[in-house]
């Protein structure tokens, strides 16, 4: 009898370093004397860059007090000026939803398991540490850092909700997270009449809130109306097939930023003329629409990677065409294409910051207008983008940490 010395396709390779950190080292960055020697050198040049980055950021070089000075005007923008809200402290409104998307977050924890317990943790410490950020009590009031602390709990109290009952599953969670997203733009919005929730114009809203908004409306959305456009340009109608690849080539030929500029006169020219519409709508209806274009062409290529013989095994089932899509193509497809799904999530977080081009304040836009506004902080325009580059990196990276995870724990690439 003959033994075969080949591993079986679907077992995984053994683990390649057995000895420790010590091998990795030596099997990764010691394994030859040039790979020695540029591995020295290049641990200088880093140690020497970061000791000059270091003193300037931490022992004096640079001057962090513009971040101070602009303050909570980072996250919410113009939402609580006078202008915007007179007479009445409006800031509590934006903490309200914040405290709901932790205990949405916390919901994710008690379903996901490890993943979810990082980022949720992660979430609630950071937005109890902008209590310490300076504001003015006197506009604000007090409530703004207890409201702010609050998320420490609300994270636990949505983590138990789904240990300790029954009645939360993964899909009452996601309708969940959708009222709590409807329920954050009535927040945000105000109802007439009511007492502390008196209306602010769409105007007024700005900083890391607008960018989140945005991003969440875009994400939500592109995903499910870029998988329909994909699946339309496979059709076997002509009809469809054309307007789909109309669509797509229109929106990934044309800008995004001259797009958002014809948002202000296409958008209102598709809905009647007494339908409520407004900057961040017209935005939000662009961004999302540019995004599944992208979207369409990263799950089509999904598609277009899985083998003929699925298909025909699922016909040879009796499966139906439909079937056979939703149930057998497409999820294969969208696990396939993880990375470039997350990577355009990304690219779709960060074209947020271009919104300032129709006269959106979001936090890129909302730190340089305070650096011409206030010449004294000219010299300081360093630090506040070093500042804001690192507010997005940290979203970015999330994201990225995320679908890491997910690749991980569904095999992507490995089977």
């Amino acid at each position: 009898m003959v033994v075969s010395s080949e591993r079986p396709p679907n077992q995984l390779p053994p683990p390649r370093y057995d000895g420790g950190a010590s091998a990795w080292i030596r099997e990764n960055l010691f394994s030859s004397f040039f790979n020695g020697v540029l591995t020295i050198v290049s641990g200088m040049l880093i140690l020497i860059a970061a000791w000059f980055c270091m003193s300037w950021a931490l022992l004096g070089g640079a001057d962090w007090t513009v971040i101070a000075t602009v303050g909570g005007g980072f996250f919410i923008g113009q939402y609580n000026t006078e202008l915007a809200c007179p007479g009445q402290n409006c800031f509590w409104r934006p903490q309200a939803g914040l405290i709901l998307v932790t205990v949405l977050l916390g919901m994710a924890w008690g379903l996901s398991g490890a993943v979810g317990k990082k980022i949720a943790l992660s979430v609630a410490i950071v937005s109890a540490a902008l209590a310490f950020l300076p504001y003015s009590f006197e506009r604000m009031g007090m409530d703004v850092r207890i409201l702010l602390f609050a998320n420490l709990p609300a994270v636990f109290v949505g983590w138990a909700l789904v240990r300790y009952t029954s009645l939360l599953t993964v899909q009452r969670v996601v309708i969940f997270g959708i009222i709590v997203f409807l329920l954050i733009l009535v927040l945000l919005r105000g109802i007439p009449g009511v007492p502390g929730m008196q209306p602010v114009s769409v105007v007024n809203w700005g900083g890391l809130m607008l960018n989140l908004l945005l991003a969440v409306a875009g994400i939500v959305l592109s995903l499910p109306i870029g998988i329909a456009l994909a699946l339309g340009r496979r059709s076997n109608l002509p009809v469809v097939k054309l307007l789909c690849v109309v669509f797509i080539e229109i929106f990934r030929g044309v800008p995004l930023i001259t797009l958002l500029f014809m948002s202000q006169v296409l958008v209102p020219l598709a809905f009647p003329e007494d339908f409520p519409q407004n900057s961040v709508f017209r935005a939000a209806i662009i961004i999302t629409l540019f995004s599944s274009a992208y979207m369409a062409e990263n799950i089509r290529g999904g598609l277009q990677a899985l083998s003929r013989g699925q298909v025909e095994a699922a016909r040879a089932l009796g499966l139906a065409g439909w079937q056979t899509t939703l149930l057998i193509e497409l999820p294969q497809a969208i696990r396939n294409v993880i990375p470039a799904i997350v990577g355009q999530f990304i690219a779709l977080f960060k074209d947020t910051s271009l919104v300032y081009i129709i006269g959106m304040l979001d936090v890129v836009e909302i730190g340089r207008a305070f650096i011409q506004g206030n010449p004294e902080y000219l010299g300081n325009a360093r630090e506040l983008f070093i500042f804001l580059s690192i507010i997005f990196w940290i979203f970015t990276y999330s994201m990225s940490y995320v679908s890491g995870r997910i690749e991980e724990r569904l095999g992507v690439g490995r089977r």
